[in-house]
């Protein structure tokens, strides 16, 4: 990763931290943690690093915090009311025309937030890098090693992994995945994993050392148990799924726990969207807004049809899919496949599908599909369109 890659995602970071940060600028920050899958473990850090500062009232009520920030008062931070007045006039060293990471970095329009999280994010890059922290000293033993040593295993899509972590417990990564973790500090007081996209988790009991999985929207704690955990940045739902044993899910946008009985799973909305469209039935040609649920938490049923449990189907090497619109299901296609999946007949999104496939190609799959209802599908090396 460059530099400059380097010093925008610590800028995009803080941004989000501050709520700042528009649809496009979240947007791009996500494609660079997809991009380098190292970086999750960083921004988790930062972001829990600002949630204790917060639950502790204010980062100003950390001396070594405001040391920092006086040291380097007259660089980091301008008067807002001059920023406002005139954004040409800068000071200090933002006044000199060589270019510098600061300068760079910071704008004379951001705000007093983002600038602080920004010099949070700085001063956190620097200190994994050195191997000290001086911030937060109640952890600073604990984050330190976790700046080091981070693991990353990534599928791309149309490829799936087994890996075995140290303590024994293996996991499915799903295409389009990547799972990070700490090799000095996995298996010590804690197991610890962080997951963006999908994994079936096996899970050796140690009722000493919880399992703990990080997602976008929740966190996961099991003692040793059989689940799978969906959380793919573009879908609508985060999902987790138990088979066997249990399952503690902490909702990180809410302070609420969820306990899960085998063959139960929870669905989180993922941007908490508060409509969507009726799914298309091949007779009906109205749709209507109906509200979606943030929080579902319902019984996991096998298909018999197909003598199949849907939600771990595709680690039997399975493609599935039941009663899902095609939108959704090109999604699915492009991590299975590998290939860009574009819809250009907007009416086709909304048209719902149910289907099994285990050795098929993606020919055969859409061939398949368009036997329901008709439409035409052209296929290049890459990409496929349907239309």
């Amino acid at each position: 990763m460059d530099n400059e890659s380097n010093q925008r995602f610590w800028h995009l970071l803080s941004k989000k931290l501050a709520n700042e940060a528009i649809e496009t600028e979240l947007d791009e920050l996500q494609a660079i943690l997809v991009s380098n899958p190292g970086l999750h473990h960083q921004a988790d850090l930062i972001t829990e690093m600002w949630e204790q500062g917060s639950r502790r009232g204010n980062f100003a009520n950390e001396g070594a915090y405001m040391r920092h920030v006086m040291k380097y008062k007259d660089e980091f931070f301008t008067d807002e009311s001059k920023d406002t007045a005139d954004t040409n006039v800068v000071s200090g060293e933002f006044a000199d025309d060589k270019p510098s990471l600061l300068r760079s970095v910071f704008s004379p329009k951001m705000s007093f937030w983002t600038k602080r999280l920004t010099i949070i994010s700085f001063t956190a890059l620097i200190i994994s890098v050195s191997g000290a922290l001086y911030f937060f000293p109640w952890k600073k033993n604990a984050v330190a090693a976790a700046t080091q040593e981070i693991s990353s295993v990534v599928t791309k899509n149309g490829n799936r992994s087994k890996i075995v972590l140290p303590d024994g417990s293996q996991v499915w990564l799903n295409a389009g995945s990547s799972l990070d973790y700490n090799n000095s500090t996995f298996n010590k007081d804690l197991r610890e994993v962080s997951l963006n996209g999908e994994a079936y988790f096996d899970v050796t009991r140690n009722e000493s050392k919880p399992f703990i999985i990080h997602t976008k929207k929740m966190d996961i704690k099991v003692i040793g148990t059989t689940f799978n955990v969906r959380s793919y940045s573009d879908e609508k739902f985060a999902e987790a799924a138990l088979l066997k044993g249990s399952i503690e899910v902490t909702l990180k946008d809410r302070d609420q726990k969820i306990f899960l009985k085998p063959n139960e799973k929870i669905s989180v909305a993922n941007e908490n969207p508060k409509t969507e469209t009726t799914p298309e039935k091949i007779t009906t040609l109205k749709s209507n807004p109906v509200a979606v649920p943030q929080i579902v938490v319902k019984e996991i049923k096998p298909n018999p049809a197909y003598n199949i449990i849907g939600e771990i189907a595709w680690t039997q090497n399975k493609l599935y899919f039941d009663d899902e619109s095609l939108e959704d299901i090109g999604h699915l296609m492009e991590r299975w496949f590998g290939k860009k999946v574009t819809i250009a007949n907007e009416s086709l999104k909304t048209v719902h599908y149910t289907g099994n496939f285990e050795n098929e190609t993606m020919e055969e799959v859409l061939t398949y599909l368009k036997l329901s209802k008709s439409f035409n599908f052209r296929i290049g090396t890459d990409n496929v369109v349907i239309y």
